[in-house]
């Protein structure tokens, strides 16, 4: 089995489900993308973990040292 994505796209604030597209193979033209690897066999991610991990994304895109030298270009 593949890992799974759930993608927003640009514009949308994510307060719908129909927002947000999910599936197995990624379009590659989405905004913003989050893979998680859930594959048979392999370490079955928890919610909790998964929660947490978003909140380490948003520390990390909070640090605009980081964030420009891992390659990011984002503003504000």
């Amino acid at each position: 089995m593949a890992d799974h994505f759930v993608s927003l796209t640009r514009g949308l604030e994510g307060t719908k489900y129909s927002d947000f597209t999910t599936g197995a193979a990624s379009s590659g033209t989405t905004f913003v993308e989050l893979r998680v690897g859930d594959q048979a066999g392999a370490n079955i991610p928890s919610k909790l973990e998964i929660m947490k991990a978003l909140e380490a994304f948003e520390r990390f895109f909070d640090n605009a040292q980081q964030v420009s030298a891992a390659g990011f270009v984002v503003t504000g």
